[in-house]
């Protein structure tokens, strides 16, 4: 990637191994940035939580996708529990 410092981190595959999967990108969209969530286990075999983002991102920029992202999914949520009109 552009921009990018070959010391910054190590690339998503080694650092999540082969296993971890998630679905591609749409045909012909170029990767640029990114954040990961990601649950594990830590060094006492206790879930928790670890969040990382690439090099380029800004705070701001991270908090906005983040926030974009948090109302999808809460409308979502909201969505599965709402009553089809038609089902009545």
């Amino acid at each position: 990637m552009q921009g990018m410092s070959n010391d910054y981190g190590e690339p998503i595959g080694q650092v999540l191994g082969d296993n971890f999967r998630v679905p591609a990108l749409l045909p012909g969209w170029t990767a640029l940035e990114g954040i990961v969530l990601v649950k594990a286990l830590d060094d006492e075999g206790r879930p928790s939580w670890a969040f990382r983002e690439t090099e380029g991102m800004n705070i701001e920029e991270v908090i906005g996708v983040l926030t974009v992202q948090l109302d999808i999914l809460r409308e979502r949520a909201v969505d599965a529990f709402r009553v089809d009109e038609d089902d009545d």
